[in-house]
């Protein structure tokens, strides 16, 4: 049994992402009960964590972590109690970049470093013998949409997934069961075009680049290994239960 399943968003709840977000997830997990609770409207009580069988934090289309707002704060210090509990938990993007300053890592944004659509990544050496990594091709095709990047990992943690332009690109707790990416395993091209075409003004800031990104999006393969981490992260937890 796995328990309580939830994303943690980090997306306002009005954000049409945010649901698609929660459908992306539950769809890419086979998890039609997966709940959602929105950290930016103060839903992470102690009882989801009491509860929490297994979490997923996601991406955030409008925030980051660097900004300066109370529930930015209160979502680091969950993150950390996530380890501290051993709550089995995956981290895309946003919550990549959160968890790893949540534990003393650096992350800034430089927005030459952006990536948007289908990037390859190398995984590591350690990853090739990790439960979820393990068995991938070396060279994977993963989704990506980001402008902060985490530039120096936090103390404790192993890194499983480098790329060309990022460098730091995945990476497991050491001593808990949190696994965070800066990609999205979650998305496959269709629901990243779909979820740039909303949020294209954010990240494109004139017509060429957006025309340009257009391109890279239709061109970028689709990432059906890297979609498989998802149900790989479920299927160990259904195997490790927490005690």
């Amino acid at each position: 049994m796995l328990g309580r399943a939830v994303l943690v968003s980090l997306r306002d709840p009005a954000d049409p992402m945010s649901r698609q977000e929660l459908r992306c997830f539950a769809d890419s997990a086979g998890l039609p009960e997966l709940e959602v609770a929105y950290a930016s409207a103060g839903q992470l009580d102690d009882r989801l964590f009491d509860e929490a069988g297994l979490l997923f934090f996601g991406g955030s289309g409008a925030y980051s972590v660097l900004d300066d707002h109370v529930w930015v704060h209160q979502m680091l210090d969950r993150l950390v109690e996530c380890v501290d509990r051993r709550i089995p938990a995956w981290a895309s993007c946003f919550g990549f970049q959160g968890l790893a300053r949540a534990l003393g890592g650096e992350v800034n944004r430089d927005d030459s470093r952006q990536e948007l659509g289908a990037f390859p990544v190398e995984l590591t050496d350690a990853a090739l013998l990790d439960p979820l990594f393990g068995g991938l091709p070396r060279t994977l095709d993963v989704q990506l949409g980001h402008h902060d990047h985490v530039d120096r990992l936090p103390p404790g943690v192993t890194l499983l997934a480098t790329g060309r332009r990022v460098h730091n690109q995945a990476f497991k707790v050491n001593d808990a069961p949190f696994w965070a990416a800066q990609f999205h395993p979650e998305l496959r091209k269709a629901t990243t075009t779909e979820r740039w075409n909303y949020y294209r003004s954010h990240y494109a800031g004139n017509p060429a680049e957006a025309e340009r990104i257009d391109r890279v999006m239709a061109e970028a393969p689709d990432t059906e290994l890297a979609q498989s981490l998802i149900p790989r992260f479920v299927q160990w937890v259904e195997a490790n239960p927490r005690r």
